[in-house]
């Protein structure tokens, strides 16, 4: 078996791997299946067309979760050009807290605030790695998690 299909085996593995995280990660992302599956198709290609640049396969997950990330941002950008609908065209939201689902706050918190809570506690994934996969400080991701977590406790009406 020569390099390339060795190494077309290996990617094919790690995306069976991952893909499920990656598309969840997306969907936290995004809120809309189809642009999260759009964007999991779109790191794929791209993963595929940059594998050379994977330096081990020990880190591919963080490598794929970047790629799935920038290429949710990506689909955000293009959404931010798209025409918005008036605030009257929304569903009214739940009138207590006990029937509100939790998705609903979690879309109530900044974009930021929103992934990395996603990636933490959604993904169970280590601060370390999300830092690295977005490529921010590590104090950044614990700072930007414990605003996330005091925000969400003061909606649901409990003490930090």
């Amino acid at each position: 078996m020569s390099d390339k299909q060795q190494r077309d085996e290996r990617f094919v593995q790690a995306l069976g791997d991952h893909r499920a995280q990656m598309y969840r990660v997306a969907l936290a992302m995004l809120r809309s299946p189809q642009e999260a599956e759009d964007a999991v198709s779109q790191a794929t290609l791209k993963a595929y067309a940059g594998l050379h640049r994977l330096r081990s396969w020990d880190s591919v997950r963080p490598w794929l979760m970047r790629i799935t990330v920038n290429a949710a941002h990506q689909t955000l950008r293009r959404r931010k050009r798209e025409t918005v609908y008036p605030a009257e065209a929304l569903p009214e939201p739940p009138t207590s807290a006990q029937e509100t689902p939790l998705w609903m706050y979690l879309d109530t918190l900044p974009h930021d605030m929103r992934v990395i809570l996603t990636l933490r506690y959604g993904e169970n994934l280590p601060i370390d790695e999300i830092a690295h996969m977005l490529r921010i400080p590590r104090g950044t991701v614990s700072a930007r998690l414990t605003r996330a977590k005091r925000k969400l406790a003061e909606q649901l009406g409990k003490e930090p």
